[in-house]
């Protein structure tokens, strides 16, 4: 299981060990699916325009708790800003601070965190929830591991929707603290 924001930042290396540049973003697709990461080189259109260079999932050999691995440089593309709709905390639709609710109306909290299990393919499969600063050092953060076969969520442009019973499988995560590189 990966968390996304262990990944944010970390070096992007060629399989001889030159670094190609760090992870800015993770991008994903209209259901929420992880795309590839986003790096923090651009690419040159014209004189003024940036086009970000990704790196497409199916691409990354692989991920550890320290660097990313490709195999070469062919695996590089380059995106119009336009095309990463949905990312972590850099696109038009972001994930990050997205609130949750219940079908019911009920706050559940803003999104801090997303773990993706790749060795199940690319989906979401969980969330870590802030309260806000003081509940997250007091009380700690809440992650909400979704079932099997998540049902009735609705991943919105601007918030997520969950049914009511989901409330009931958010654990509150104690050993969550105050470090300063959290984001």
């Amino acid at each position: 299981m990966i968390q996304v924001q262990r990944i944010l930042g970390l070096p992007v290396l060629f399989e001889n060990g030159k670094s190609i540049g760090k992870v800015k973003d993770l991008w994903f697709d209209e259901f929420w699916s992880l795309v590839g990461v986003v790096l923090d080189k651009y690419a040159r259109s014209g004189i003024v325009r940036k086009m970000p260079k990704v790196v497409y999932w199916e691409n990354i050999v692989h991920c550890g708790e320290d660097a990313l691995l490709i195999r070469n440089s062919t695996v590089i593309a380059t995106l119009d800003s336009k095309q990463l709709l949905r990312t972590f905390h850099t696109g038009v639709v972001r994930l990050k601070d997205m609130p949750v609710f219940t079908i019911e109306g009920q706050h559940l909290g803003e999104v801090s965190d997303v773990y993706v299990k790749p060795s199940e393919g690319t989906q979401i499969i969980g969330y870590e929830l802030t309260d806000g600063f003081l509940t997250d050092v007091f009380e700690g953060r809440r992650k909400l591991f979704l079932p099997e076969a998540p049902e009735n969520i609705t991943l919105g442009e601007d918030a997520i929707l969950v049914p009511a019973s989901y409330e009931r499988i958010l654990t509150r995560d104690h050993t969550w603290k105050v470090t300063g590189d959290d984001g």
